[in-house]
């Protein structure tokens, strides 16, 4: 535990044992040279506000066996490295002020004169350079070896790129981000308990992925027959191993790795302080990822403006391009991605902060399902019916483009469909067939008057809900013909290449379109949700608030689309 002293700069958070096999660069002394017998490596993290170590001790719990980072002291030295594996120490054994924030770790390795392998406490002293200073002590197993425990063998670790999954993000808990990781798989052999597993980048940019908690290094999942084998409170691990056993190892991919993974190697560390490390071999081809069950219809270019070149839910005054998507595998989809697979480049998802455009996902109500971020979270069972909207990149009219898209489970499943192309003027004939029937009941009919700025009127403003905003409303007269309940209303202008909307759908980010009838009042809930039958006279009036499209001069377009209970919708454009 540690022991800072009263208001010390910083506080050691993690002091441990990493046993003997990460080589041999010391002697004994103060040499920097090394002797052919392997060093000690202990691990350390320094936490604070922000301040600068002057110098790191550490001692046996008899005071005998003292290392630190002075030069000319005729004190054995300490090689120290920070996180990313730079080397602190000069050959003479000295360390230079050291700055640090927040939580910073390094690596001690010291020269064991014979005390370290018998085991036994010993302390570690950081001094601050307002000679402020903090202690930590670790007790170290007698069992540690100069060799690798015979007991156990590394066989082989591969990256793989089938089966992947979604269980870690970019910090240390055990929680998907709705964007696949990387996977390797290691393979060992013989009888141990793993108490750490950590990779790291051994070329290229320097990066590292471990089960250490509180470092802030990115958790790396390690997972046994499908089983995540973490701790859900903090990601570490302790792990029995017995024979020939997989272990699949989840790691969150940082941007500078989409393309390519540069050498990396992953290290155990074992309960009784050893550990064995190995090179991770390059990835074989992969599979194709498993299905889900339902479908996946191209449509083209569709009748609402949610998205845009970005990932912001947001239109841009263009329509959006819409995918029907059919869902019969149960669970909770956390994740949603389109990419193109021949032709032109394209690919669209629901992470936020990757700089790929955004798919909005409504429900078969229209209701958008992305959080304000984009994420998603949708549940699925039985089967549900989704549209996918995202914009053109100038790929998706093309004949030649071939399109894939991917679903994220919660539990780390990723399954796939190939988009099959059906746009609209050859879709339109189911549709045409569902208004055939229709005609069972009186037809339908919007007839809509030119908008108008009311009198007094202040029932909406540009939130979701019924409030006065202090300014008049405009007005529409609608005469709606037939019979029927309807469920939701939505509004939508164009003018000098602007766009604008109001609905009554609710938490869709987009203004209320307040729907009123004389003797009855505004019909919309506390929410802005409508649901109503056709009034005897057939008349209604739309209110919404300006956000200066209505007030501008020029010619203007307008359509309204009514949908009803039973499913159809009724459009008018004006």
């Amino acid at each position: 535990m540690s022991s800072p002293a009263m208001a010390a700069m910083g506080d050691i958070k993690d002091f441990s044992f990493a046993g003997f096999e990460y080589g041999d660069i010391l002697g004994p002394g103060e040499s920097a040279q090394p002797d052919g017998n392997p060093d000690a490596v202990f691990t350390i993290s320094i936490a604070g506000i922000g301040g600068a170590i002057a110098n790191l001790e550490l001692r046996s719990e008899d005071g005998k066996s003292v290392w630190d980072t002075k030069a000319g002291n005729n004190i054995p030295g300490i090689n120290v490295k920070d996180g990313n594996g730079n080397v602190l120490t000069a050959s003479s054994g000295s360390m230079p002020i050291t700055p640090f924030l927040l939580a910073t770790g390094f690596v001690l390795t010291v020269h064991d004169d014979g005390s370290i392998a018998k085991g036994g406490n010993f302390s570690v002293k950081a001094v601050f350079v307002d000679g402020s200073e903090t202690t930590a002590s670790v007790a170290v197993p007698a069992t540690a070896k100069e060799e690798p425990v015979a007991a156990i063998k590394l066989v082989s670790a591969k990256w793989v790129t089938e089966g992947l999954r979604d269980l870690t993000g970019r910090n240390e808990r055990l929680a998907g981000d709705g964007k696949q990781d990387l996977r390797l798989r290691a393979v060992l052999e013989g009888t141990a308990v793993v108490a750490g597993v950590t990779v790291r980048t051994i070329e290229g940019d320097p990066f590292e992925w471990d089960t250490v908690p509180g470092n802030r290094f990115w958790l790396a999942a390690v997972v046994r027959s499908n089983n995540v084998l973490n701790s859900k409170k903090d990601g570490s691990i302790n792990v029995e191993l017995k024979g020939k056993t997989n272990l699949d190892l989840f790691l969150s991919r940082p941007d500078s790795m989409e393309k390519s993974i540069p050498k990396c190697e992953v290290i155990f560390t074992f309960s009784d302080g050893s550990v064995l490390k190995k090179n991770i071999e390059a990835p074989s081809s992969a599979p194709a990822a498993d299905e889900f069950a339902g479908s996946a219809i191209l449509l083209g270019a569709g009748e609402r403006d949610l998205v845009g070149l970005n990932e912001q839910r947001a239109g841009n005054g263009k329509p959006d391009w819409e995918t029907e998507l059919k869902v019969s595998t149960a669970g909770t989809v956390t994740g949603i991605n389109i990419r193109n697979i021949s032709g032109k480049a394209g690919e669209w998802d629901t992470v936020h902060g990757n700089k790929r455009w955004l798919i909005v996902a409504t429900d078969k109500n229209g209701k958008v399902l992305n959080r304000q971020d984009g994420s998603v979270s949708i549940p699925v069972s039985g089967t549900i019916i989704l549209s996918l909207w995202m914009e053109d990149n100038g790929s998706l009219a093309d004949s030649g483009t071939r399109s894939l898209v991917t679903l994220t489970y919660d539990d780390g499943r990723t399954l796939s469909r190939e988009l099959q192309r059906k746009l609209r003027e050859a879709a339109s004939s189911g549709k045409e067939t569902e208004k055939e029937q229709d005609k069972q009941t009186e037809k339908r009919e919007l007839s809509i008057g030119t908008p108008r700025q009311a009198s007094s009127s202040d029932y909406v403003g540009l939130g979701e809900r019924p409030q006065k905003s202090g300014k008049k409303d405009w007005v529409f007269d609608l005469q709606i013909a037939g019979k029927g309940e309807v469920k939701s209303m939505e509004l939508q202008a164009r003018a000098a290449g602007r766009s604008a909307s109001w609905d009554t759908i609710p938490r869709n980010r987009v203004p209320l379109l307040g729907v009123f009838m004389q003797g009855k009042g505004l019909l919309n809930n506390r929410n802005g949700v409508v649901s109503f039958p056709v009034p005897p006279n057939r008349n209604l009036m739309l209110f919404v608030e300006d956000d200066g499209i209505l007030g501008r001069r020029g010619q203007k377009q307008f359509q309204l689309t009514v949908k009803w209970s039973d499913g159809t919708e009724t459009k008018a454009m004006f």
